[in-house]
């Protein structure tokens, strides 16, 4: 029976944090499925591994998906995983994922880190419950209505944007009245995690470019 093992890596640019069982895993595979090929060759090289590398990413079709999924299931033993943290959060390989599920293959995690929770453990904000609402819209009614319902929520609000739209996106919230955090660059040597209103984090924060998780506590009805 093929398997697929679903990797977590490290949320930080130090592929080195990997652990050994995911790194023997990997020097053992016959096919690697990485986002980007500069970060699978890095992980090729530092597991020292001839697998097979192939590529899935949110410019997939599904097509290639299928392709991919033929050669899993020729290879044996193979290891998906994304550029940065766990697989299939916010990104398009949960098909993939499904498709290899159907077609009886064997889907082994091994656990790595996720920027989703390692911003959660380090805000100070109660996520007993908590909801992932993923990337804010591009459009702009449909972005407003995201950050609308952010200001809304009585749970804790987790979600992510790309690192150029960090000063876009504390804009955006300006209208929210209560405090949030933001851990920019998490597991790096320069990791920071701020915690103020909106406002007041646009005035120290305007103009960085960083990769960032922004963490809003739910809305204290009276």
């Amino acid at each position: 029976m093929a398997v697929l093992y679903v990797a977590g890596i490290s949320i930080s640019d130090n592929l080195k944090d990997i652990p050994d069982k995911t790194i023997n895993i990997i020097s053992q595979c016959g096919l690697i499925i990485g986002e980007e090929r500069k970060i699978a060759h890095k992980m090729q090289n530092i597991c020292k591994s001839n697998a097979d590398i192939e590529l899935l990413n949110e410019h997939s079709l599904d097509e290639e998906r299928k392709k991919i999924l033929e050669k899993v299931e020729k290879a044996n033993v193979s290891v998906l995983f994304s550029d940065a943290g766990t697989p299939c959060i916010s990104d398009p390989d949960y098909k993939f994922i499904a498709m290899c599920r159907d077609k009886g293959i064997k889907i082994i995690s091994l656990p790595g880190p996720s920027s989703i929770t390692t911003a959660i453990s380090v805000s100070g904000i109660n996520a007993k419950t908590f909801y992932f609402a993923g990337f804010p819209p591009r459009n702009n009614n449909e972005r407003r209505k995201f950050f609308e319902r952010i200001e809304k929520s009585r749970e804790t609000v987790v979600f992510m944007e790309r690192p150029y739209a960090l000063s876009a996106t504390l804009r955006d919230m300006l209208f929210i009245k209560r405090k949030i955090s933001i851990s920019l660059n998490l597991g790096s040597h320069d990791e920071a995690t701020y915690y103020d209103y909106p406002n007041i984090l646009l005035e120290k924060l305007d103009g960085i470019k960083a990769p960032f998780v922004v963490v809003a506590s739910g809305k204290k009805i009276v």
